[in-house]
């Protein structure tokens, strides 16, 4: 570590001081720490029965407060929102735990991310992308850790299999974006593509009424998806997010972008083609329209042996509890403490794999 400038240094070892001493425990106890709790299924805790470690969720900035704050590893998801203040009450109080800065919006908005990334111990970037932008001497960059099914359990997902494998489904395309000042070229393309096929189920939405749709329960939720065959995902700025995994779990074949910069990282190319997810041939009208088409035909070829194979994946591979796994798994024996690499080529990026 001599080669990091010394306050930089410092911090790396104190945070790979806190992970020495949570390598090997029996019980590790994880707090899972979103301000946007809406996103998590209210039966979160299901998927964890089984769980070598403990886990809590909260969303109460006072919870380091309480007299029964006792965590090895907080999980921060970051929203751009308060985190980089929690985390420093979190380098401050006596009880050190690990910071691990789950950047669910590391895509855009890289002075609000580098901010909050100082801070942290680690950082697991959900879009790798762009991980470089929050890389600095003093935090360690961890693996990809991308989004996943948020609004539904796993549990609740294999209670409703057969009634998404049965649902009665419409051929038209599926798909709610929220307006974003970041966003431009994405909705001049739905402004135009509702020109073009004003019937489809293709809109738009202000941030605003993200709590209309949360608002219902997580069974009408699952079959406004379910009731389509094929759903659209534009990214923001090339991310994936959620809207990848749920449209899996509910059946349906997505149609994505041609450039998709993590797809290939996050879901291998074979698997993309025998669920299968179908790339826009171009960014246009033209190109939403063919991939559409493309993507009913083979819906309706595979049928429900189709709808089951991709819920199936999804649910297996892309929930919460299998990247909180992934995450906490980093602090087993023999992984993380072996692996920690410096690269100098775009600054110092010191890298826990």
């Amino acid at each position: 570590m001599n080669a990091i400038p010394k306050i930089s240094s410092a911090k790396i070892e104190n945070s790979l001081g806190k992970l020495r001493r949570i390598i090997g425990k029996q019980s590790i106890n994880v707090l899972f720490f979103t301000e946007n709790k809406f996103l998590i299924s209210h039966d979160f805790h299901k998927d964890f029965s089984n769980s070598y470690y403990n886990i809590v969720v909260s969303s109460d900035l006072s919870i380091i407060e309480g007299e029964n704050f006792d965590f090895d590893i907080i999980i921060l998801c970051g929203h751009l929102k308060n985190e980089e203040i929690f985390s420093w009450k979190l380098q401050t109080i006596p009880r050190q735990p690990f910071v691990a800065l789950w950047a669910w919006d590391n895509h855009h908005e890289p002075i609000l991310n580098i901010q909050a990334a100082m801070i942290a111990d680690a950082v697991f970037p959900a879009h790798w992308f762009a991980h470089d932008d929050m890389a600095n001497a003093a935090t360690l960059i961890a693996p990809h850790l991308p989004l996943c099914i948020t609004q539904w359990s796993s549990d609740f997902l294999t209670s409703m299999e057969q009634r998404i494998v049965s649902a009665e489904r419409c051929d038209k395309l599926y798909g709610g974006f929220f307006n974003h000042a970041d966003a431009a070229e994405r909705e001049e393309l739905i402004r135009s593509y509702r020109v073009r096929c004003p019937e489809e189920h293709v809109f738009t939405l202000s941030l605003d009424k993200r709590s209309i749709y949360f608002s219902y329960s997580p069974e009408q939720r699952l079959f406004d998806w379910a009731s389509h065959k094929v759903s659209l995902n534009l990214p923001l700025k090339n991310d994936i997010s959620q809207r990848l995994f749920d449209a899996l779990a509910c059946g349906l074949v997505p149609v994505v972008p041609p450039d998709f910069p993590d797809l290939d990282l996050v879901i291998p190319r074979h698997d993309q083609h025998s669920l299968p997810i179908l790339r826009m041939e171009s960014y246009s009208v033209e190109g939403i329209v063919d991939a559409h088409t493309r993507a009913l035909t083979l819906f309706d070829r595979d049928g429900k042996q189709g709808v089951m194979r991709r819920h199936r994946f999804a649910r297996n591979n892309h929930g919460l509890r299998n990247r909180i796994d992934r995450l906490v798994g980093l602090f087993r024996p023999g992984t993380a403490l072996s692996r920690i690499r410096i690269e100098f080529e775009r600054g110092i990026h010191v890298y826990l794999t």
